[in-house]
């Protein structure tokens, strides 16, 4: 054992926050603990640690992550359209998880609860279908692993069939706490810009909710397709006995703006060793933008309707391919290319950029709370809110015909 005392980062971006580390110690001696701006890093309890060393061998973001060359490249959609309807693109997580399930599975995925009005981002286990909903959709903010590696593992163990969905950075934690090869362990990353933390996704709702006069906030979904496929949100508020959803375009509020423009992500996702052509999971979903300039075949032939989302589908391993060859009937599934697909989705090739207002930011949330950042963006977005509050108020079937003269031009 050596007396050394262990660092588990000597830079905020050389830590992911996966969680690997917290879950492998056999002290529980580390915890998920927030800094000055919200942000989780583990910390080590140093009464209890015994410097094994186990949480250093496991850190993939620092000792080097197992990825994969995509094997197939596809576009796709859900037969299904109540889970199509539910799901922030095409559905692709949903037939997964419903495959899995129906084989007698568990499914692991980010949900977002909310406690006493407050918001809880963290990771789940599932085991039927009815549950699926709370594991459907994007969280533009990053999830808690807490022990769901632990509880992985023990499924495995078991014989169970085991899907796990998250970051790239989180599947990555995954693999290298397990420290072996599972066959009965399938995984899905997604296209990841980067992650807000959740305390600052939590002040912003309670902006919403005090500017809204409500008593609680019930929900709140990052990608609402009531209006069609995009970024647009919703959030349920209550006050008193009534319940009442507000729909939210995405350029008007701040949080949502200041996520769209890479100014609120953690300092590792600047400079993540996961934005890249080769993935760390079975399968890489996300959404298939620029679909209409990639494939205009297969929505001229009515294939596939932009209205209602679209997904993209790398198949990065056997298992990967293994999986989409047996969804085949739950899914609409054509080929495509690495290029088509990361040509509009610039985080398969490299990191977000870092902005220069990114730290000033920060340090405004930090020192003075969200009402600064609201009233800064207020100030600084104030052409933008007005141009999109007219653009909101024209009719969506004339906005859609603006954007097809638009885009055909």
């Amino acid at each position: 054992m050596s007396k050394d005392k262990i660092i588990l980062f000597d830079d905020k971006k050389n830590c992911c926050a996966c969680g690997a580390c917290m879950n492998v110690c056999p002290k529980d001696a580390i915890r998920m603990e927030e800094d000055e701006y919200g942000f989780l890093y583990p910390q080590i309890d140093e009464t209890k640690c015994v410097q094994c060393g186990a949480c250093k061998k496991v850190c993939a973001y620092q000792n080097g992550p197992k990825l994969f060359e995509p094997k197939q490249v596809f576009v796709a959609v859900s037969k299904n359209k109540n889970q199509l309807l539910n799901s922030a693109s095409g559905g692709v997580f949903a037939a997964v998880a419903t495959k899995i399930l129906k084989d007698g599975g568990v499914v692991f995925g980010a949900t977002l609860d909310f406690e006493n009005g407050h918001a809880n981002p963290h990771h789940i286990k599932i085991e039927n279908q009815k549950q699926l909903t709370k594991l459907q959709g994007s969280k533009y903010v990053q999830s808690s692993i807490g022990i769901t590696y632990k509880q992985t593992k023990d499924y495995l163990k078991k014989g169970r069939i085991v899907l796990f969905s998250g970051t790239p950075c989180q599947i990555s934690g995954l693999y290298e706490y397990l420290g072996k090869e599972y066959n009965n362990l399938y995984t899905i990353d997604v296209i990841c810009h980067g992650v807000p933390n959740a305390k600052f996704f939590d002040d912003y709702l309670q902006i919403e909710k005090q500017r809204r006069s409500a008593d609680k906030i019930e929900d709140y979904a990052f990608r609402d397709k009531r209006k069609g496929w995009g970024m647009n949100g919703r959030i349920t508020l209550a006050k008193g006995r009534k319940q009442k959803k507000v729909y939210i375009p995405a350029r008007l509020n701040s949080y949502n703006t200041l996520f769209l423009d890479g100014m609120i992500y953690r300092e590792n996702c600047y400079s993540c060793k996961y934005a890249r052509r080769e993935r760390c999971a079975d399968l890489t979903i996300g959404d298939y933008w620029g679909i209409e300039k990639e494939h205009p075949e297969l929505l001229k032939n009515n294939m596939y309707n932009e209205k209602e989302g679209i997904s993209c589908i790398l198949a990065n391993t056997e298992k990967g391919i293994k999986t989409c060859q047996n969804i085949k009937e739950l899914l609409q599934m054509n080929d495509s290319s690495f290029e088509k697909v990361s040509r509009r989705n610039g985080q398969l090739n490299i990191p977000s950029k870092r902005p220069d207002s990114r730290e000033m930011i920060m340090r405004k949330y930090s020192d003075h709370g969200y009402i600064a950042i609201e009233k800064w963006f207020r100030k600084k977005y104030k052409k933008q809110i007005i141009v999109h509050r007219i653009y909101n108020m024209i009719p969506r079937t004339i906005r859609l015909k603006l954007k097809a003269v638009i885009k055909g031009k």
